[in-house]
């Protein structure tokens, strides 16, 4: 039981020493890695090679998907493939429907772009479409901010997924599934919200405080699917190994993240001028290493800090005796995630932590990894608030009020969080019966 008291004060400390005391998660995860291991009987030789190898195997191969997810994004963003899939989605759902399309544009775009970039990249056709149709801009923002998230917190290659597959040793094709059932739920509820307080996200239509240059490239002729294809195509890639399971290399060699995202990316390169095309790739490599550098090597600290996790096998004691229910394979794992979002205010440091405290159940094979890692991405959806980057971007792009985001995007999040957290539920006790 000491050992469980360690683990727990230890979880705490990390959550106050990132929030309150602001100390960045790199160094906090290491450093109470440590003092866990240490204080439950390791010594600094073995507790730093617990780190060593959980930082390791970690990044032995999710580091080259991150980075490849970020560089694809790059491409879509900068050669204009982002507005063509947003303006080819508007076209299909209409005017009317609009809250809608934003929540399709935010998912699909929010796979390979980063939550801020996209919404930024986004922003001034929302701001046109707002004027044009007569929908609240906040209502529009709230779709698109929505459904960014919902895709970065569940669909690889964003890198929190991710981190949770490797952490929790499952295939990613094996997720992709489940967790696109997931999404389309969650999205759902967050949009049946919105159509029920309309009333309340109507505002005077007022100059953004923040202007954003719209990018004039326009893409012709065949370049205009591709955008779509280099999205798709690698999620439909990795999807196979959970379909199709064979020793085919040809098999094998596409359903490989690293792969399938380099063929996407392949796609991907005819949409890039032929005008310093050299010079333009190395740049958007460049970008990418610059925005995934930290991520990366906070997913590999909370590598390190679940590997000690494992090594302690403090979590296997406690669950020793316990069988494994809907309820520890769903809610346990859910609220927990929901927990260090809300705390912390970041779903990729809420994903690696939630993962390593419950790695070793899935191990020992008391846990269900497929449905384990779906509900800890629907619960790191959480509540977005103050302490969230993303929710400061959102109020000052709108010059919003603290209280009404509150009162808003706040809601919407935990309501996105919890219809996920109950498909995920659903999904799991149905799958039991047939």
């Amino acid at each position: 039981m000491s050992a469980l008291i360690t683990l727990i004060l230890c979880i705490t400390l990390l959550i106050i020493a990132i929030t309150i005391f602001k100390i960045h998660p790199i160094p906090a995860l290491l450093f109470f890695g440590l003092l866990l291991g240490i204080t439950t009987g390791g010594t600094v030789s073995t507790v730093t090679e617990s780190l060593l190898n959980g930082f390791g195997n970690t990044l032995k191969w999710i580091g080259l998907i991150i980075f490849f997810g970020a560089f694809l994004g790059e491409i879509l963003s900068e050669s204009g493939g982002a507005e063509i899939i947003a303006n080819t989605i508007i076209k299909v759902f209409g005017v009317k429907y609009l809250p809608l399309s934003m929540a399709f544009i935010g998912f699909l775009i929010g796979i390979p772009v980063f939550m801020d970039v996209a919404y930024l990249t986004l922003l001034p056709t929302l701001q046109v479409l707002s004027k044009k149709s007569g929908h609240s801009i906040l209502a529009l923002g709230l779709s698109l901010a929505m459904s960014l998230t919902v895709a970065h917190a569940l669909i690889p290659p964003t890198p929190g997924p991710l981190a949770v597959a490797a952490l929790l040793e499952v295939n990613v094709g094996d997720i992709i599934p489940l967790n696109i059932l997931i999404a389309i739920f969650a999205i759902g509820g967050g949009l049946i919200w919105l159509q029920w307080n309309k009333k309340f996200l109507q505002r005077a239509q007022t100059q953004e405080t923040i202007q954003i240059s719209v990018k004039k490239k326009q893409l012709k002729g065949f370049k205009k699917i591709l955008p779509f294809v280099a999205l798709l195509l690698p999620l439909a890639l990795m999807s196979i190994g959970a379909i199709y399971s064979s020793d085919n290399q040809i098999i094998a060699f596409i359903k490989n993240p690293i792969w399938a995202l380099s063929l996407g990316i392949l796609c991907a390169l005819p949409l890039i001028s032929t005008l310093d095309f050299s010079k333009t790739i190395h740049q958007y490599f460049q970008n990418a290493a610059s925005k995934t550098a930290l991520v990366i090597l906070i997913t590999g600290t909370g590598g390190a800090f679940g590997q000690v996790i494992k090594d302690t096998e403090i979590v296997n004691a406690l669950f020793s005796d316990v069988n494994a229910t809907g309820v520890m394979v769903i809610i346990i794992p859910f609220f927990l995630s929901m927990l260090f979002t809300t705390v912390t205010g970041s779903i990729t440091v809420s994903l690696i932590t939630t993962a390593s405290i419950v790695a070793p159940l899935i191990a020992n094979g008391m846990l269900d990894p497929k449905f384990t890692t779906a509900a800890i991405c629907a619960g790191s959806l959480g509540i977005i608030h103050v302490n969230s980057s993303f929710f400061w971007l959102f109020k000052e792009v709108h010059d919003i009020s603290v209280s009404k985001l509150l009162k808003s995007f706040s809601v919407l999040s935990l309501l996105t969080s919890l219809s996920g957290g109950v498909i995920v539920l659903a999904t799991y006790y149905i799958q039991g019966l047939l």
